[in-house]
């Protein structure tokens, strides 16, 4: 009879192969959901931070437009026009000249009317208040 080969006998516990791949798949598979959890939080929270700032810059530029208006209005020029001692007066008809975005001139008073503008006879200053 022949003897067994002691180098070939396997002592301990042993581990399947197959389990071990398996374990460390599922080990991998859950480390990259994890990370890409936290990555999806963190710009969750960075989006909502900007959302805030913008939803204040938007709040923002519309008092700031409102001022402009209301500092563009007829009555703020000629207060500020007084309050400088100048002495201006509003355009004529025949003053006004209007570009089109293709930088051309229109003329209110041309020889050749715009289609559908209608002009407004005013003999006075008109007020916005």
């Amino acid at each position: 009879m022949a003897r067994r080969n002691r180098k070939k006998t396997q002592t301990g516990l042993m581990f399947p192969a197959r389990l071990a791949l398996v374990l460390m798949a599922v080990a991998g598979v859950s480390l990259i959901y994890v990370c890409v959890q936290s990555r999806t939080s963190a710009l969750g929270h960075e989006i909502k931070k900007l959302e805030a700032q913008r939803d204040q810059l938007r709040e923002k530029v519309i008092k700031e437009q409102c001022e402009w208006a209301r500092l563009q209005s007829p009555a703020n020029v000629e207060k500020a026009l007084k309050e400088h001692g100048l002495v201006m007066t509003w355009p004529s008809r025949d003053q006004i000249v209007r570009m089109r975005a293709d930088g051309s001139i229109d003329t209110l008073m041309g020889p050749e009317p715009r289609p559908g503008g209608r002009l407004a006879r005013v003999d006075r200053i008109v007020m916005n208040d």
